[in-house]
């Protein structure tokens, strides 16, 4: 047999595997490129130890571009990217299993490509073509752990230019707050970072990039480009950034736009409600659940079992903790258990989440409130300002249905000023 007839024999062989997909294209002028990949895995589930997802690699004319983690498993699913700014001429892409960094039980099914070119008309063309390139955290490489899902941007208000602000949504993060604290500060278990904002002045001139550094600083980035992008490195266990550093995977998640001037960051999840239940998988399979009504420290039950609450407040030294009482039960449930600390003690869009029964019917959840905790040092108690918070806006309340969609329970627009210790119904069902 000779080389050639071997060589297309094995061409052929992984084709009909569907872990490999070539495609050949041409930009007719100098454009952002996006890659919009229809894939599934047979067999992966993200909870699943050794079956979580494939890693796919994007080789451009024969050199790593970037990965794609097929993580939604045998869902059929189309997974956007850029791929960075091309000039005319011809080009090979190739979409390929890596053997090294996939899970060994999840299989691949590359089903199809489809390529678009993004021009300099485009109003999405500057968001896009400044998106950050985002180096994979080392010792998330074939773990399956704190999965970059989503990217958005943000225009948000500034004199003389523009400000954009590109944020990530993780399935979770392995280090800085506890599974049952971020439920109860933030109402959620993924981790949510700003990554990069970068501002123009009114002639389209960068004036100033920053990024979101350890500690959750703020710092000029001063890093490498591709083109146009900025390369940025998930460089600890909380998911902040680094502008030095790389690994050998890097994703370029193509980020939408989102106005969240009337609500929270969470309110993206919102918008693509799978991120629950892939957050749901990992806090199961990473050991971080426990069942209702047991003491398992920083565990939390199943995040179906919460009346999720979304409010605006100006908060002057308060701990705003949600309250739940249902039909025929004397006991209120409360969003921080008893620890303090568990408040929410920041201004402006804020979740929380309350603990309820296994299965409780919205329809018998009878009044939710909202307290305004003293916190209050009592040591300086006679000599500092009562604390405060008021509440403007909507206020709303969800519950999570099986398939880990949010189904609300009621919003309504509202104005109260609660001060330390005082306690206000937001909802009643009677």
């Amino acid at each position: 047999m000779t080389r050639a007839i071997l060589a297309l024999l094995l061409l052929s062989g992984a084709l009909q595997a569907q872990d490999v997909l070539r495609k050949q294209f041409s930009v007719n002028a100098e454009a952002e490129v996006i890659l919009s990949l229809t894939a599934t895995a047979p067999g992966g589930d993200w909870g699943k130890e050794d079956a979580e997802a494939p890693l796919c690699d994007v080789l451009i004319d024969g050199k790593l571009n970037q990965n794609i983690v097929v993580f939604r498993g045998e869902r059929r699913w189309v997974y956007r990217v850029f791929l960075g700014r091309f000039t005319p001429g011809k080009h090979e892409l190739e979409v390929r299993r890596n053997p090294q960094w996939s899970a060994p039980h999840a299989g691949l099914k590359l089903e199809s490509v489809d390529l678009s070119e993004l021009s300099s008309s485009d109003p999405d063309y500057l968001a896009i073509l400044h998106a950050p390139v985002l180096m994979a955290r080392a010792d998330t490489i074939g773990r399956y752990s704190d999965l970059p899902l989503l990217m958005w941007y943000e225009d948000l208000p500034v004199n003389n230019g523009k400000l954009l602000q590109y944020s990530i949504i993780f399935t979770n993060e392995d280090g800085g707050t506890a599974t049952d604290a971020l439920m109860a500060r933030w109402g959620r278990t993924t981790d949510i970072e700003y990554i990069y904002r970068v501002q123009f002045d009114s002639a389209g001139r960068i004036v100033k990039e920053t990024f979101q550094a350890p500690d959750h600083k703020d710092l000029e980035f001063h890093g490498e480009k591709v083109g146009e992008h900025p390369v940025l490195l998930d460089a600890t266990l909380n998911n902040v950034f680094s502008d030095r550093g790389n690994t050998p995977v890097q994703y370029r998640i193509l980020p939408f736009k989102v106005d969240l001037s009337d609500g929270s960051r969470e309110r993206v999840m919102d918008m693509n409600a799978w991120t629950y239940g892939l957050s749901a998988q990992e806090m199961s399979k990473e050991g971080k659940t426990r069942q209702y009504g047991i003491d398992a420290g920083a565990k939390i039950s199943d995040a179906r079992n919460y009346l999720y609450l979304e409010f605006n407040s100006d908060n002057k030294g308060c701990g705003l903790v949600g309250w739940v009482k249902l039909e025929t039960d004397p006991k209120w449930h409360s969003s921080h258990r008893g620890h303090l600390d568990f408040a929410v003690v920041r201004s402006g869009w804020a979740r929380t989440a309350i603990e309820l029964p296994p299965g409780i019917d919205s329809r018998k959840i009878e009044q939710v409130a909202l307290e305004c905790l003293d916190l209050r040092d009592p040591r300086t108690y006679e000599s500092t300002s009562k604390p405060s918070a008021r509440i403007t806006r909507a206020v709303r309340g969800f519950m999570l249905s099986t398939d880990y969609i949010p189904s609300v329970l009621f919003e309504r627009t509202m104005e109260i000023t609660l001060t330390g210790g005082e306690k206000q119904t937001i909802y009643s069902s009677r």
